[in-house]
């Protein structure tokens, strides 16, 4: 997810195309990481330092690691931990923006403080973010005031990412009492508590996850679409129940409910042309897929007014 996360950032910055974007997605699968950007990465050498042993490597035929190690810039322990990191997510992305020239090792370090300063996160967090782990990124956009709320959308992205589409990404997540849309599919469960969880979202945005999920093709977010969304949001929901019920927390899933602004659970004479308005106190969460957003909504012992 880093990839996204951050390759979307600099666009929307304007520090990378979208087109160059697209090729660094496209030719991050086939780039194995150089020792030398793990080290600077980490930290362990200077990028002067690596460029000198970069410089050596053309002119004697050994290994990154071991010239290091005979100029004193790195142990043999510290070779054997950078080795074990180069299938790592987010060093493979820097440096395919290195090798197409997009940027240097120095405004990756800068372009990642501008990052970290406009999100507010700690260097904990940061590390936490460039670490390639998932579960450490996801859980840096979660509600971080409701274990429950922060769970369900752990287990929606990381369900979405596996069965969907892997190039899906989130923002921050954000507690608000009202959002519009045009569509939307909710859940609601009972039991130990109450919750009502689902996907709302704008013109044909919700296909993005839709089509994918049922693999089947969809013209329009109709009824048919909405069922596909309902379906995937009860599979999230299932697997939120199996995980509580080992804690001996007992749920209830209802069916899902279908909302569009044309009408309303199936219920044609409420037919309307103006925008679903969802009302309460509920976590959105915002999930993008391949230029698509939709919001992943959470209430918790506050019910929801979809009208």
């Amino acid at each position: 997810m880093f990839d996204q996360v951050f390759g979307n950032y600099l666009v929307e910055s304007g520090r990378m195309t979208k087109e160059q974007f697209a090729k660094v997605i496209e030719r991050q699968s086939t780039v194995r990481v150089k020792l030398g950007l793990i080290a600077v990465s980490d930290k362990l050498m200077t990028a002067q330092q690596a460029d000198e042993v970069n410089m050596l490597q053309s002119v004697m035929d050994k290994r990154f690691g071991d010239i290091a190690v005979e100029k004193g810039y790195l142990t043999d322990d510290q070779v054997g931990l950078l080795l074990k990191k180069q299938g790592n997510l987010y060093l493979t992305f820097v440096q395919t923006l290195v090798d197409e020239g997009i940027c240097t090792l120095e405004d990756i370090a800068a372009y990642l403080d501008s990052y970290r300063q406009e999100n507010g996160l700690s260097a904990t967090e940061m590390a936490d973010f460039v670490s390639g782990d998932p579960d450490k990124i996801i859980a840096l956009f979660l509600p971080a005031d409701n274990s429950y709320c922060a769970r369900l959308c752990s287990l929606a992205v990381r369900t979405l990412i596996r069965i969907v589409d892997s190039s899906a990404y989130i923002s921050k997540a954000y507690r608000t009492d009202m959002i519009t849309a045009d569509q939307c599919a909710v859940q609601e469960i009972a039991g130990a508590f109450q919750l009502t969880s689902g996907f709302a979202g704008a013109g044909k945005n919700l296909l993005a996850m839709a089509v994918p999920f049922a693999k089947e093709e969809f013209e329009e977010v109709d009824m048919d679409a909405l069922d596909a969304v309902g379906e995937f949001t009860n599979c999230v929901n299932g697997l939120f129940s199996s995980a509580l019920s080992e804690e001996d927390v007992e749920i209830d899933m209802l069916p899902p409910a279908f909302y569009l602004k044309n009408f309303c659970d199936n219920n044609i004479e409420n037919k309307t042309e103006s925008k679903i308005t969802i009302t309460g106190s509920f976590y959105v969460l915002p999930v993008m897929i391949r230029d698509c957003r939709m919001d992943f909504i959470v209430s918790l012992d506050s019910p929801l007014k979809i009208q």
